[in-house]
């Protein structure tokens, strides 16, 4: 059996056309979408068609959770803002599509139990222990190989008889400047194929595009981290967040435009601690 495992996608089509036009030269026996298909572009019903149209197994991923518990209360803040610009591009199929997903599947292949769980319910941040997220794995459910995502790295790792799988992030890799997905042969042992294609060849293409489209206009500073993010294989995001709070922490209460000053503030400042020239 020869499944192709896919995550992470973020709304970049570039990147999961990249990844399907590899997949017609493979033989692949079943498809496995791991989570977090949307958020942080505007792709997110051609992507959840072409999900639901292809794959033989897809979960939900925090992004996709994002959407079935969204509130307006916050869409005025610019931390909020992404979300309700995804949620309101999403069509009504999509969203069914969406809260049909389940979070996670057990499939039997060849004597192995193997699971797909996004994994949002086990990470803190990219810098936790990875021996206690797979014993708290191993807690919640019985299997012998994991497939999970949400890390945006890539990952194959034997643990306590166990195996665990990430196949990296097809939209946003945070290990290094490739998108990533993976082929895992299971038959009566286990081999793991990583596929990889730059992101330095379609960058021009995608910053072309992403200009373009409401969402970079309506979510300027988190639309150019992404691109930062996807061109570095930098979790830029994940630092401006913790720059970000580190300036909010004993604040208070913000209004949200007092909130968004302070966002576009660190911002700036975040953009020259880290030399990153303007897109």
């Amino acid at each position: 059996m020869r499944l192709a495992v896919l995550s992470d996608i973020h709304s970049n089509l570039v990147a999961l056309n990249l990844a399907l036009d590899s997949l017609k030269n493979e033989n692949i026996d079943k498809i496995c979408f791991l989570g977090d298909y949307i958020t942080d572009g505007e792709n997110e019903n051609e992507i959840l068609s072409l999900v639901q149209k292809i794959s033989d197994y897809a979960i939900l991923g925090n992004r996709e959770k994002y959407m079935l518990d969204y509130s307006p209360l916050r869409k005025d803040f610019n931390n909020y803002k992404t979300i309700y610009t995804t949620y309101n591009n999403l069509s009504k199929e999509s969203l069914e599509y969406i809260e049909n997903l389940k979070e996670y599947y057990i499939i039997r292949i060849n004597g192995f139990k193997v699971l797909m769980v996004h994994g949002h319910q086990y990470y803190n941040n990219i810098d936790d222990n990875m021996e206690e997220i797979f014993d708290r794995i191993i807690d919640d459910f019985d299997f012998d190989i994991c497939l999970l995502g949400h890390s945006h790295h890539y990952l194959y790792k034997e643990y306590k008889s166990k195996y665990f799988i990430n196949p990296g992030s097809l939209g946003e890799s945070t290990d290094y400047p490739t998108y990533k997905y993976c082929i895992i042969e299971i038959t009566d042992k286990i081999n793991v194929i990583l596929k990889e294609f730059s992101v330095a060849e379609s960058f021009s293409k995608l910053v072309d595009g992403y200009k373009k489209t409401a969402y970079y206009k309506n979510n300027y500073v988190w639309a150019n981290l992404i691109l930062y993010t996807i061109r570095d294989g930098v979790a830029y995001c994940s630092l401006f967040l913790e720059q970000f709070n580190n300036k909010i922490r004993d604040l208070g209460y913000l209004t949200a435009e007092e909130f968004n000053q302070i966002w576009d503030k660190t911002y700036n400042d975040f953009i020259k601690k880290y030399n990153l020239e303007l897109l």
